[in-house]
């Protein structure tokens, strides 16, 4: 009797295994989370809304680094539709940035950004991010203040935890978008 329900236990375990493994591979349609390891993205935007024309800032870090996995970031509208999705590098501290410029491919509404590092049996991140008709008021951060991901940029390069390079880029950013004027 013990060898039966053994044996029915370990078969009921490889279906299951390969069912999941296999409806976690690819990138079809949004992908679906799968909690079977250990590899964790923690991904954010630099403002909650934007409008048509701005760029979102998607910065983050994956928990564990692996040479062997790639990131993908991907976006997807309230229907399920496919607008977006990119490989980004993550540097061996396991952190990224990616930009999205909204162009044409985007309209008003909300956003579905699901993040995955690796291709199968990976954990998939879900978060999002909504634009508004420019007439419309968004809640729009004050020019004289500095993005919370930069602060989290600087203590992570004071600890050592990114590089020069990661550290630089932000303060790129903050020239760029007027935060910071640089004189001769």
């Amino acid at each position: 009797m013990n060898l039966n329900v053994f044996l029915i236990i370990t078969m009921v375990s490889i279906f299951t295994i390969t069912a999941v493994g296999q409806s976690a591979f690819g990138y079809g349609g949004p992908p679906e989370n799968n909690s079977a390891n250990n590899f964790t993205v923690d991904i954010n935007t630099d403002q909650e809304s934007y409008t048509i024309g701005e760029s979102v800032l998607f910065t983050g870090s994956v928990n564990k680094y692996d040479e062997d996995r790639s990131l993908r970031i991907t976006v997807f509208d309230t229907s399920k539709n496919l607008i977006i999705t990119k490989k980004t590098p993550v540097d061996t501290y396991g952190k990224f940035s990616y930009t999205v410029q909204l162009n044409e491919k985007f309209s008003d509404g909300k956003y579905i950004v699901k993040s995955q590092y690796g291709n199968s049996k990976s954990t998939v991140t879900t978060s999002s991010f909504l634009i508004t008709a420019a007439n419309m008021p968004t809640m729009e951060s004050n020019t004289s203040e500095i993005p919370v991901w930069i602060k989290n940029n600087a203590g992570w390069w004071a600890d050592g935890s990114i590089d020069d390079s990661s550290f630089v880029q932000g303060i790129q950013f903050l020239v760029q978008e007027g935060f910071m004027k640089i004189t001769n």
